[in-house]
């Protein structure tokens, strides 16, 4: 067990801690379905985090387990460095990071090694976490660096057992689902191949085994495409209590979406036009002409985005927020001939105008309108040049 300290870097402390980060980071591709369920709390005790009571986990980064503690029915969303240690001068330190009852972490957002959060605090999309001695239980931080914002109303609420079936029912068949679909499509491109393999030039097998990956890539997407119209539809703007059925369907073909139909398939069309036709599909409203180098896109039919529009890697639209555990969606409108720089993230209900360019990490607010034709960077966006 790790203890809370400063080593070398050159030491075997830092190398056992370096080993299982690593472990940990793989098991977020291996594992990726168990995580934003309600396996991923048991999931971070096994590792050996202390994490209370319907606490909700997605893909936390840069965590050191054995320094971690979440409170009771804390919130954490997706991609958030979670108390990673820090390298100073050759020597890595370790403290413990808690996260207080009911507070709240974005998407993206930083949480430093050693932070205390109290109850009910909301660290927002893209934002980095103030000093300890700055935070009062239910404040809200915004921004890099943070700006507090007026408290906010909070709700909670615990699901009856019939609803917590049915989500671990749901969320069950996330899990499995793209796991058996690889090694059953899998197992059958090698039944088909063998022959090749043994009888053949292995020009023939390379060949047979390039069209199988297609066809399998190509597949993965259909799959996708078929579910979220059969148990999606038509996404429009909403809220709904994390606890319903819709949610549980929503983040299943989103988890499908980014398991399977992304690796095998969609990646492989970042930044070609053939990315933009197959996009349509599943009901984005994308213009002519438009450059997209990321895939990061969720609820796709309130996604509009003009002619001759840049998007650049991982940047885009983030359709929905959950906030205090109700999934909140809206539109959000990217200009014509406007260009977001890398990781840059426009929140729901906010438009990007034509020739507007956002600079890279930029982060647009809810319910923001970017005048066209200028320049804007920095989280929260501000203006950034002409």
């Amino acid at each position: 067990q790790l203890l809370p300290g400063s080593w070398p870097v050159h030491s075997e402390t830092y190398y056992r801690k370096w080993l299982a980060n690593q472990i940990q980071e793989c098991s977020m591709h291996i594992l990726h379905g168990v995580y934003a369920t309600v396996y991923a709390p048991l999931w971070y005790r096994l590792l050996g985090a202390h994490v209370g009571k319907n606490a909700e986990i997605s893909t936390a980064m840069g965590v050191v387990p054995d320094m971690l503690t979440l409170g009771d029915e804390t919130f954490i969303a997706d991609a958030v460095m979670l108390g990673d240690d820090e390298v100073d001068g050759g020597w890595m330190t370790v403290q413990p990071t808690i996260i207080g009852h009911r507070s709240f972490i974005g998407n993206g957002a930083y949480v430093p090694d050693g932070t205390v959060l109290p109850e009910n605090v909301l660290i927002g999309v893209q934002s980095c976490t103030p000093e300890t001695d700055k935070i009062r239980e239910g404040d809200t931080w915004v921004g890099s660096p943070p700006i507090r914002l007026p408290a906010r109303e909070t709700l909670t609420g615990r699901p009856s057992w019939r609803r917590l079936l049915g989500r671990t029912l749901v969320e069950t068949v996330r899990i499995v689902l793209p796991l058996a679909i690889t090694i059953g499509v899998g197992y059958l491109i090698v039944l088909m191949t063998f022959d090749d393999a043994v009888n053949e030039s292995s020009l023939v097998f390379a060949w047979d085994l390039a069209i199988g990956g297609l066809w399998y890539g190509v597949g993965t997407f259909l799959f996708v495409l078929a579910l979220k119209w059969l148990l999606i539809g038509r996404y429009v703007p909403r809220a709904v209590p994390m606890w319903t059925p819709f949610v549980w369907f929503s983040e299943a073909v989103t988890n499908l979406y980014e398991a399977i139909a992304v690796p095998n398939f969609l990646d492989m069309l970042r930044g070609t036009p053939m990315l933009v036709p197959i996009l349509r599909r599943l009901g984005m409203r994308i213009g002519r002409g438009v450059y997209l180098d990321t895939t990061d896109f969720t609820e796709f039919d309130c996604v509009e985005i003009g002619d001759y529009a840049e998007i650049n890697a991982w940047a885009g639209p983030q359709t929905h927020l959950f906030e205090d555990r109700i999934m909140k969606i809206g539109h959000v409108h990217i200009g014509a001939r406007s260009t977001i720089h890398a990781r840059g993230i426009v929140l729901y209900d906010a438009k990007v105008g034509d020739g507007a360019v956002l600079g890279p990490l930029t982060l647009v607010l809810k319910g923001e309108h970017i005048p066209p034709g200028t320049v804007w960077i920095g989280s929260p966006a501000q203006p950034g040049g002409k």
